[in-house]
């Protein structure tokens, strides 16, 4: 056998063994992000250690209304809170893994200065059906199918969003489309799911992360099609809605970089108002509504520590006083 002959043949060995090996490397990779997702986004109870749950408070003087509404093939569950005369009907948005209960404190808030407000358990959490989270743009789905059954629960109330977190995402992300919604308030929101989740797997595994990034961009677009990465800042731009952004300035979960106020210059001539929590303990990702003493309380306190539920959930009054004067606003 000639020279060249027997080099072209090691050659094509040695690509034969490359290609094998892309081969198990792509197939590998994408089993593992399937199950990243579910390892990720399990179902949950949505039960808090530190936040009031419905059978703590006073039922009495905060009767619930009991409703359920399809998300895909899912039957979420919600609760509505009824005000005497009601200025309008507040849509309380919750993060990934919070159940229904997770923002009781300001619910109860807002009844007590006459709003009525609603809010539900999302896919994978606490009442409502679904074999877990499935991702961060979930929560956007199940608001627009919330969004449809409006009509049957707004009692023809003027409607805004309180949203959190991928909360704030799915509601900023429901303002360009077609929807009654007057007003927003959106805290610690991020622009892009894809993007938050490439910044916390780099935290993580470092440049490990570059080389999944192809099949965490794939695996999104298998779960959610068209709604993989849309961006919350294009559709606020877009918006022509009132809208209240809250961002905190030690926000571990959404850095500023990720937030809806990475780039102001893109939400310019949009009616945007825009905060930055920056007071001690209060400009965390999940405390920016409570006083001073309660999220100290809360960010000091020990892991598997009772909490006194009462320090726990006060709320920072000035904090509370703004959202609702951009309510009113927003509704008049």
């Amino acid at each position: 056998m000639h020279q060249p002959e027997k080099q072209q043949n090691t050659l094509r060995k040695w690509l034969k063994r490359l290609l094998i090996i892309l081969a198990v490397y792509c197939v590998s990779s994408v089993l593992l992000s399937a199950v990243m997702f579910r390892v990720l986004f399990p179902r949950k109870d949505g039960i808090s250690p530190v936040r009031w749950n419905y059978e703590e408070i006073d039922r009495t003087a905060y009767p619930r209304e009991r409703f359920q509404f399809r998300s895909g093939s899912n039957l979420l569950t919600g609760y509505r809170y009824p005000a005497a005369d009601a200025k309008g009907l507040i849509v309380v948005v919750n993060g990934v893994g919070a159940g229904a209960d997770a923002h009781l404190a300001e619910i109860m808030y807002f009844v007590e200065h006459g709003w009525s407000a609603v809010t539900w358990d999302a896919t994978g959490i606490g009442e409502s059906e679904g074999r877990g989270l499935i991702g961060l743009q979930q929560i956007r789905l199940d608001l627009l199918a919330f969004l449809e059954k409006l009509p049957d629960l707004s009692g023809g109330l003027p409607v805004v969003l309180y949203s959190h977190s991928a909360g704030a995402y799915a509601a900023a992300t429901t303002l360009a489309c077609d929807t009654p919604v007057r007003g927003a308030v959106c805290l610690c929101g991020f622009n892009s799911p894809v993007s938050l989740m490439f910044y916390h797997a780099r935290q993580r595994v470092g440049l490990l992360a570059d080389l999944q990034y192809p099949f965490l961009l794939l695996e999104n677009r298998l779960l959610f099609g068209e709604n993989a990465d849309i961006s919350a800042v294009e559709a606020l731009r877009n918006s022509s809605v009132p809208v209240l952004l809250i961002e905190c300035n030690s926000d571990d979960y959404v850095p500023h970089e990720q937030g809806l106020l990475q780039d102001l210059t893109a939400l310019t001539g949009a009616d945007i108002r825009m905060i930055t929590v920056d007071t001690a303990w209060r400009n965390e990702h999940n405390t920016p509504w409570l006083s001073s003493s309660a999220a100290e309380y809360v960010g000091s306190l020990e892991k598997n520590a009772p909490a006194d539920k009462a320090r726990a959930n006060e709320l920072d009054p000035d904090f509370m006083a703004l959202i609702l004067d951009f309510f009113d606003a927003a509704v008049r």
